[in-house]
């Protein structure tokens, strides 16, 4: 059983609004200037509540990357083998340009599902403490180690079709990049769970290649 087109947009509309738009006082610790490469599995479960409990009725593991230049990529398998990628897909947030491309590994396809907004600064810059706004300090939830980093978290509660409610842990080291989230869909009885795991600080660039857009590859609209 998968997700419905308008769960996965109540899901990333979450996402984004956790980690752009609750920008909150406590959230002004010591973050980073510069971009910090990492690699990780991004692991996602999806749950269908019920009175008898939950059930577990979708797991994702997601190879994740930053390269040291801030370009984010996510795969669409726990492991990146170079040998065997044709029949994967891969999301690629480029700095340079604020594009966001899906890369069709298996049809050799480039799409655009972003572009940058008018009078966003390019290259992308790193967020800090200092960008995030004043918010009420009842949302917070303090900070804890996750899987060997130090996070803080928040309460987030988004208003839509969907109620959405939950909490989202970020890493200031890692720049505020989401290490552990929860949302709770009450229209559909569904609570989603999100954990970044087997985070390796450093190693983000280990295959160049992720981070540009391959030769030979078709852009599609």
């Amino acid at each position: 059983m998968g997700l419905s087109r308008e769960q996965r947009m109540g899901l990333l509309a979450f996402l984004l609004v956790a980690v752009w738009s609750c920008r909150t006082s406590w959230c002004a610790q010591q973050g980073t200037s510069v971009w910090v490469s990492f690699s990780a599995v991004k692991v996602t479960k999806v749950y269908q509540l019920s009175t008898s409990g939950r059930e577990l009725i979708k797991e994702t593991r997601q190879f994740t990357a930053r390269s040291k230049d801030g370009s984010l990529f996510v795969y669409d398998a726990a492991n990146y083998d170079p040998s065997s990628k044709d029949n994967h897909v891969g999301m690629l947030l480029d700095v340079a340009t604020g594009k966001f491309f899906r890369i069709d590994y298996g049809h050799q396809r480039v799409q655009v599902l972003r572009t940058p907004g008018p009078g966003v600064s390019l290259p992308l810059r790193p967020p800090t403490g200092e960008d995030y706004k004043a918010g009420p300090p009842e949302r917070s939830l303090g900070s804890k180690m996750i899987n060997g980093v130090l996070c803080i978290g928040w309460k987030a509660v988004a208003t839509g079709p969907n109620t959405l409610g939950g909490e989202m842990w970020v890493a200031p080291s890692l720049n505020y990049e989401p290490v552990e989230g929860a949302a709770l869909d009450e229209t559909h009885h569904t609570l989603i769970k999100m954990d970044l795991e087997e985070i390796q600080v450093g190693r983000g660039s280990d295959h160049p290649e992720l981070f540009r857009i391959p030769e030979g590859f078709q852009m599609v609209e």
